[in-house]
């Protein structure tokens, strides 16, 4: 058995959880792991030292103060409660519709703005579209103008 499987069947075992089965292969692990069974020591101590949960008996009047704000609550989330619950799908289509407006404008202002500036001839536009304008500046053996010329068709 390994140390990390016989320490969960120590925890399982201060909880009184453990099998017999299991107890005597803890036992035998226990007999040869000196470092498992000081963890077990530790354990054992931080469980003394810790002690049992005391019980909590609740008063005589904790169910009727419970009753009471229960009652209080609801009289309070039924005003609200109606309006959220029918609301809520009607706000998100509200919210997805004007998402869709105002993506269907932008599209059509980001149109106008491009068809504003629109080449006369084919290999304006097709310079325009992949920018080689960006790399008019450059030498003539640069990658920039070496790539323009290959996309423009003067180089196969």
């Amino acid at each position: 058995m390994r140390c990390q499987k016989a320490r969960r069947y120590i925890s399982l075992a201060m909880d009184d959880r453990l099998t017999p089965a299991l107890d005597a292969k803890l036992a035998e692990h226990l007999q040869s792991c000196v470092s498992c069974r000081e963890w077990q020591q530790e354990q054992s101590w931080l469980q003394r030292l810790v002690g049992a949960p005391a019980a909590v008996e609740p008063g005589p009047g904790l169910q009727a103060a419970v009753m009471a704000r229960v009652a209080a609550a609801s009289l309070r989330g039924d005003f609200l409660a109606f309006p959220t619950v029918f609301t809520r799908p009607a706000l998100l289509r509200a919210a997805a519709l004007m998402i869709f407006v105002f993506s269907a404008l932008f599209g059509l202002f980001l149109g106008a703005r491009l068809e504003s500036g629109v080449p006369a001839n084919g290999t304006a536009a097709f310079s325009q579209v992949l920018n080689l304008d960006a790399f008019a500046d450059l030498p003539g053996d640069s990658f920039g103008a070496v790539y323009e010329r290959l996309l423009q068709g003067e180089i196969r």
